[in-house]
């Protein structure tokens, strides 16, 4: 019964010492590390391709893909979040401020009483961070009615409702069970289990987007071909993931909240990505970094100590105002550095 217990709690794993992009041998850059997050068992190695220009970081040893469900028993992505509160005046400004900038730069309809909105979107480019949170809520997509687009990792839901509103044509594919049945049952057409299981017909959707998901997947160029496939030629896709070259990776080293071990496998850096995606198929890659305050405030957290980094914020300095200022100090430096992001958005074309 013991036996049982322990081999339950335990994530079998195996050998991987060979980047999955070039075939090269990768280097150890950071050793035994937890699982800062949700306390899943083990101890976990990252390596580092030796390859110059590619740069990918993996897990080696990595988990086995019937085990790795064990390190998502509580992931917090999973939830529907429906706030009831009503929003304050700065809420409403920034909501005008944020139509009137998705039509001006991505050509979203306004309503007709909305007019005001199109003169108070150009304010946006005065706050570049906002602006960067508006581009990827919307994963860079322009404007489509009734254009189709995928959400690999949907998760509840909650994107693809927003998107649903916006005029697109809405579907996503989710591994966990539970979310796909909260996704369902706010009427969204969401399938539970990998991409590569659904069969979806070849030459189907517009625009395919992995928001964060493309780092937990152990066959990322098997992924994205089946991407190629499902969308329409000169088809869209859009993914974003962790920046293993960051500025907060270089400050926090082992402690940077990209890490996440084990459920991120391969953390990408820019040029990593572009050859992923060429490995893939696509064509016309386009690659940017962002800086976001939500990867600067846990990686702080986890620098002090503290466990479970998406725990509720606090509110004593300077826990809060110390990551704000670094966020505002990597923004500025995006200018002379622009690889030196959080995260990574890239946007390619299917041929």
């Amino acid at each position: 019964m013991m036996t049982e217990l322990v081999d339950q709690e335990i994530i079998r794993a195996a050998a991987c010492p060979i980047c999955i992009l070039c075939g090269n041998q990768g280097e150890y850059v950071h050793l035994a590390q937890p699982d800062r997050l949700f306390g899943a068992p083990g101890l976990w190695n990252l390596k580092k391709c030796k390859t110059a220009g590619c740069g990918l970081i993996w897990l080696d040893p990595m988990p086995l893909t019937e085990d790795i469900g064990k390190a998502y028993a509580t992931y917090y992505t999973h939830s529907f979040q429906n706030g009831t509160s009503q929003p304050g005046l700065l809420q409403r400004l920034f909501g005008l401020v944020k139509r009137g900038y998705l039509a001006n730069h991505y050509g979203y309809p306004l309503a007709s009483k909305a007019l005001a909105a199109r003169f108070l979107g150009p304010v946006l480019y005065l706050f570049p961070v906002l602006r960067s949170g508006v581009d990827n809520g919307i994963r860079l997509l322009r404007a489509m009615s009734g254009g189709r687009v995928l959400d690999v990792g949907c998760g509840a839901g909650e994107w693809l409702l927003n998107m649903q509103g916006l005029g697109w044509q809405v579907e996503g594919v989710d591994f966990d069970e539970s979310a796909v049945s909260v996704a369902q049952a706010h009427g969204l057409a969401v399938r539970c289990g990998t991409l590569e299981a659904q069969n979806y017909a070849a030459n189907s959707f517009d625009a395919v987007t992995l928001n964060h998901v493309i780092e937990h997947v152990p066959d990322p160029v098997g992924l994205l071909r089946e991407c190629v496939r499902v969308l329409k030629p000169h088809g869209r896709l859009v993914l974003a993931t962790p920046n293993n070259e960051s500025l907060g990776h270089r400050c926090f080293q082992k402690y940077w909240r990209g890490l996440e071990p084990p459920r991120h496998l391969h953390l990408l850096s820019p040029a990593a990505m572009r050859w992923l995606l060429a490995l893939a198929g696509f064509e016309q890659v386009v690659v940017r970094t962002y800086s976001t305050e939500y990867v600067w405030y846990h990686s702080y957290r986890f620098w002090l100590g503290r466990k479970n980094g998406n725990s509720s914020r606090e509110a004593v300095p300077p826990a809060v105002l110390l990551p704000k200022l670094m966020t505002s100090v990597a923004q500025v430096l995006l200018l002379v550095r622009p690889a030196w992001g959080e995260c990574i958005t890239a946007v390619a074309v299917k041929p």
